[in-house]
This record gives C-alpha cells, sequence and structure tokens, in this order.
C-alpha cells in the first residue's frame, strides 16, 4: 500500500491507473468504511482511500477538536482491505493560502434542510472538499455510506452541477448486531447511552412497519412520544420525507418512495440514522 502525503506524491502514486475507486473519509474507520473498500476491491478498481479531517465542514468546533484521531490503526485497516492508495494530507495540502472561498456551491437549497438546518454550513464544507478531493484523485467511481444519506443526494448533485464524469455509489448502512449504525461517534457513548441509543434503528423500524396503516403526522407523533419517554436521549429531528427532493412527504402513495430521517443526541454526542420506508 502507497501514502501520499502531498499532490505530487498521489500524482505519482496513481500515474497510469486508468480505472479508479475512491473513498474519501476522516479517518476514526470502522466495518463501514471497509465495505466501501472492498466493493471497489469486488469491481477490480484501483482502490484509493483519503483520510482528512475537514475543519470546513464542522459547524461546532468542540466537535473537530474531539474527532477521534488514530492514523496508524487506520492505515493498518487499509491495508488489510486491500486498498492500494492512501492519500494523507494535510490542511495547507488541501486549503493552499488564498483557495478557502474556491470550491463553493449552492445545492438548490438540499444544503439547508434537515442536517443542513441543525449544521450551518456543513454541506457547504461537504461539497467543498469532497469537489477538491475529485479533481485532485480523478476517479472513475467514488463510494459513499448511505448512514449520511443527505450527504450522498448533495455529491451526487455535486457531480451532475459540475458534470464530472464520476459514478457515486452509495451502499448499505453497516449496523451493529443490536441495529446501531456505525460511526466514529459510538465510541464515545457510556454504556447508558450505548443501550438507549438504539432507539433510533427501532424508531426507524416502526416507522417502516406503520407506513401504509398510520398517518405520517400520528407517526411523527409517536416517535416523539417515544424519546420523551427516553432517559438518554434527546430527538433533534425526525421525518418522513421524499428523498429525491427531501423535503416532507404528507401521505402514502403506491407510486412514491420514501425515506425517513433521525438525528438525536446522547448527551452531547450526536447520532443520525436513515432508513428506507417504501
Amino acid at each position: 500500500m502507497k501514502i501520499a502525503k502531498n499532490r505530487e506524491e498521489l500524482s505519482i502514486c496513481l500515474n497510469s491507473k486508468t480505472q479508479i475507486g475512491f473513498i474519501p473519509t476522516m479517518g476514526a474507520l470502522h466495518d463501514g468504511h471497509l465495505s466501501l473498500v472492498n466493493e471497489s476491491k469486488v469491481r477490480g478498481l484501483t482502490t484509493v482511500a483519503s483520510i482528512f479531517v475537514n475543519p470546513t465542514q464542522f459547524n461546532d468546533p468542540k466537535d473537530f477538536e474531539k474527532y477521534p484521531i488514530d492514523t496508524e490503526a487506520d492505515l493498518e485497516k487499509l491495508q488489510s482491505a486491500g486498498c492500494e492508495v492512501v492519500f494523507l494530507p494535510n490542511r495547507q495540502e488541501i486549503y493552499p493560502v488564498g483557495s478557502e472561498d474556491l470550491y463553493l456551491h449552492d445545492f438548490g437549497g438540499l444544503e439547508t434542510r434537515f442536517e443542513g438546518a441543525f449544521r450551518p454550513g456543513h454541506f457547504k464544507g461537504v461539497g467543498q472538499v469532497v469537489h477538491i478531493l475529485f479533481d485532485l484523485v480523478k476517479p472513475n467511481t467514488a463510494f459513499f455510506g448511505q448512514k449520511d444519506f443527505q450527504q450522498l443526494q448533495v455529491i451526487k448533485r455535486l457531480v451532475q452541477q459540475e458534470n464530472m464524469p464520476i459514478e457515486i455509489v452509495g451502499m448499505p448502512t453497516i449496523r451493529e448486531s443490536d441495529g446501531l449504525a456505525m460511526s466514529s461517534r459510538n465510541r464515545r457513548l457510556n454504556e447508558s447511552q450505548r443501550f438507549e441509543s438504539t432507539l433510533l434503528h427501532k424508531v426507524l423500524t416502526y416507522s417502516k412497519t406503520r407506513l401504509k396503516q398510520q398517518s405520517f403526522n400520528d407517526i411523527r407523533l409517536e416517535v416523539q412520544k417515544m424519546f420523551t419517554d427516553s432517559a438518554e436521549l434527546e430527538l433533534e429531528y425526525f421525518d418522513i420525507i421524499y428523498p429525491d427532493q427531501f423535503i416532507p412527504a404528507d401521505r402514502f402513495r403506491e407510486d412514491k418512495t420514501y425515506h425517513a430521517v433521525i438525528s438525536a443526541y446522547a448527551g452531547e454526542i450526536r447520532l443520525i440514522d436513515n432508513m428506507q420506508l417504501a
């Protein structure tokens, strides 16, 4: 496995590579990330991952400061998974002096709803860093987890707006045995928080089973009640949406696709999840 720490080294590592699969990460890797590496390998692509904790997508500086970093462990996991090249840049390599206001995008309001509403500027930073990384790596295919479902839609829109010849592949959320979506944040949960955090997945599953039996507003009210009864979790948002528009859905129709999205706090730790309902 080759490691590139700057643009020149990356260019050398990728020289003559014609079919590149790319997995951009912020490190703190788990089986969800490694499933993306595996999919790239299965497709026969030269598999490239990046590890860069992007400061421009953190609306809360405390989250940036607390973000878990264990580069040595991450590199070991990537090597074991068969990753061929890892791009490991510093901040100056991604954002040279004077470039901070470049690669900014308008995603037609998608960046201001749900995650965007509660994390102002988050998707501005995501779009910025992903655009830069795409320009540097020049992948044919890029892989993202569906756990960050709204982020996946933002990146698809970015590629569409910029006419990038990149296939964006959304991979299924990898979960713990009790249903909790894998996340770097999970390691910060205490025992009680970890036990109750399965409520997010239970709520999504409940919504799926009740989609055709109850009004959407009744489902929303029932979810709020479930969180009111929780000692450890505080609901930030829950909704049933049309995923193509990322707006709240009003009622069930057989010809429509529906997704549930949710965010909750366990103390200071923010958890998100989602599920396709129909």
